[in-house]
This record gives C-alpha cells, structure tokens and sequence, in this order.
C-alpha cells in the first residue's frame, strides 16, 4: 500500500466531537494502556492471527469467514458520490472527486448488518462514509475493510487485515473514531513501528518534512499541534492521531491525520527497502 501526502487547503469546522468515554491518554493525548506491540509484527499482516489495536488493549483475534453482504456507494459530501443501499453499506468515498487532490481506493463492507439495531447501520455508515470520504481525499491509499459491531469490545479495533469491530457505546460511532482505526488498517502501530521512533519522535524523512512545513494556519490551536515533530508510543501517535474524539478540533484535524498516515506509509516502505540510515 503507498501513501502521497495531501496538500490542499480547507476551511474549519470548529465542533470537536463527543470525547471518548473514559479512554485514558498521556501527556499529548495519546490513548491506551494496551500492551506493546512485537517487533515481529508483519507489515502485511496475516489473515486471521493479525494483533488488533484497540483504543483500550491490544488482543490478537481470529477472523473467521465472514458473512457476504451488498456493497453500495458511499459518502456523499463535498462532490463524493452520494449512495442508498439496504445492509452492508459501503463505499470509497471522495477519492476521484474533482476537488480532491487524491484518489485513494479505500472501501468498506458491514458485515452483518442485517442483525445490528438500526441506529448502529446509520452512525457506523454515516461514520465510516466520512472516515473513508477524507482517505480518500486526502491520500492515494489502498484497502478492503469490514467492520463489526460486536458487544464484547469495549470501544473499537482494528488490524492490519482490515477487520474492524465497534462495540454497543454509540460515543465511539464516530468519524474521528473511525478514522483512528483505520490508520491502524494502515499499518499504524505494525511493524515497521518502533524501527522509526527515536526518544519517542517519528524520524522518518517524510512524516518529518510535513510536520515540519506544516503552516500555521492548517494547525489545529493546541499547543501539542504547534510542535515541529510527531510523538509516538507503541501504538499510537500525537497530535493529529485522534486517539480521542475531542482531538477532532477542526477540519485540518480530520485532514493532517490522513496526511500523516500516508507520510508513515512512505517512510515504512522505505525502511522495508533499506532505503532509510
């Protein structure tokens, strides 16, 4: 999967989103108290044995053979091609938009839909439309992603297969939510993870020369947004990394986030060719 980095400008939002419910963080905002992740994690990822990253824990799940369901068009603003569709709503997103400076090719199926309660099929389809619609805007990545809704996860999660599962708490149905998991889709927290932090910053060359370029006005106000570096931990990184849904402050929240997954996507691949010191 490669990533380019967006460069388009954007007005402000201004709402941040519901916070997330009682996710803890550390000094930036970084969420989780799950156990770190193996160095031998597979990029690629394994089907069925891939370690999930949740907002909570890091478990390793078996995906088993998943139910086939329809797959419709998706989110519909800001030129994106608007859809209706019965259970397994899906789509792309923005991608192709003649207002958008990318065309990724990342979509989605709800697996199961048929037996969620309704509210869950609209805000996981409302959310997910949104997450996939600034993917795809905002960065040329590639990916086929199931999402669950499954009462037995505290929040969300998702690995590096694209298997993606919500718990019954309708505050974490969220586009920041679903977005955060999706970088994790993406490879966020797999190996290579720790082959590219130092003292706890991300040094690859490319994450380093978007943040460090970024202009003031594409910057969220928080201080953390402010800094010229991007901080990580085993699983997650900060600011931009919407670890909790109030870090979703503005539209650039939503944007900078793609961008700086698809700037790690560069760097891991660059690692992985042995063209990094």
């Amino acid at each position: 999967m490669s990533g380019s980095l967006g460069g388009s400008t954007a007005t402000s939002t201004g709402a941040a989103t519901t916070s997330l419910g009682g996710s803890s963080s550390s000094a930036g905002g970084a969420a989780g108290t799950g156990a770190p992740l193996p160095t031998t994690s597979s990029a690629g990822g394994v089907a069925g044995t891939s370690a999930t990253i949740s907002l909570v824990t890091a478990t390793t799940t078996t995906t088993t053979a998943t139910t086939t369901t329809t797959t419709t068009t998706g989110f519909g603003g800001s030129g994106g091609v608007g859809g209706v569709g019965g259970e397994g709503t899906g789509g792309s997103g923005g991608g192709g938009n003649g207002d958008c400076p990318f065309s990724g090719n990342i979509t989605y199926r709800l697996n199961g839909s048929e037996n969620w309660p309704a509210d869950v099929v609209q805000l996981l389809t409302e959310a997910m439309d949104e997450a996939l619609y600034y993917y795809n805007c905002y960065a040329d990545l590639s990916h086929e992603l199931t999402v669950n809704y499954n009462d037995s996860v505290q929040t969300a999660e998702a690995n590096v297969d694209g298997w993606m599962s919500f718990g019954s708490n309708r505050d974490y149905m969220v586009t920041a939510t679903a977005m955060h998991e999706v970088a994790h889709t993406m490879g966020v927290a797999y190996y290579p993870w720790n082959e590219l932090i130092e003292d706890g910053r991300w040094v690859g060359p490319a994450v380093v020369e978007f943040i460090t370029n970024l202009p003031a006005e594409q910057r969220d106000p928080d201080m953390y947004s402010q800094r010229d570096y991007i901080t990580c931990d085993q699983q997650h990184f900060w600011p931009y990394g919407l670890n909790q849904a109030s870090e979703h402050q503005s539209e650039w929240s939503l944007i900078n986030h793609v961008r700086i997954v698809a700037a790690m996507q560069k760097d891991k691949q660059a690692y992985l060719n042995g063209e990094l010191d």
